[in-house]
């Protein structure tokens, strides 16, 4: 999931960029102005990706993390990555950082 975090960086630069060129160009400043709130629902959306993510992988194998009725929720919540196209999409979408 570190690696990932260059992905967050490219996004904040695009989204700085953008907000500057607007800015020369077009004299709007709002993309400078909404910069932080933009940033940082990306980044939060994506740390909750992670860190579910993170979770599931250590429930989803070793029982002695947190026993074994977690172990087998988090197998059920990566069985249905497989089984459900809606499930299998929205995890492409966040792994992807596009929300």
């Amino acid at each position: 999931m570190s690696a990932k975090g260059i992905h967050l960086a490219l996004y904040d630069t695009e989204v700085f960029a953008r907000a500057i060129i607007a800015k020369i160009k077009e004299g709007d400043a709002s993309g400078l102005g909404n910069y932080s709130d933009t940033c940082l629902r990306h980044i939060w959306n994506y740390q909750a990706f992670a860190a579910w993510l993170t979770e599931l992988m250590h429930n989803a194998g070793d029982a002695s993390y947190e026993g074994d009725f977690r172990k087998e929720v988090a197998r059920a919540e990566l069985e249905r990555q497989f089984s459900s196209e809606a499930a299998s999409r929205l995890f492409s979408e966040l792994s992807a950082g596009l929300l």
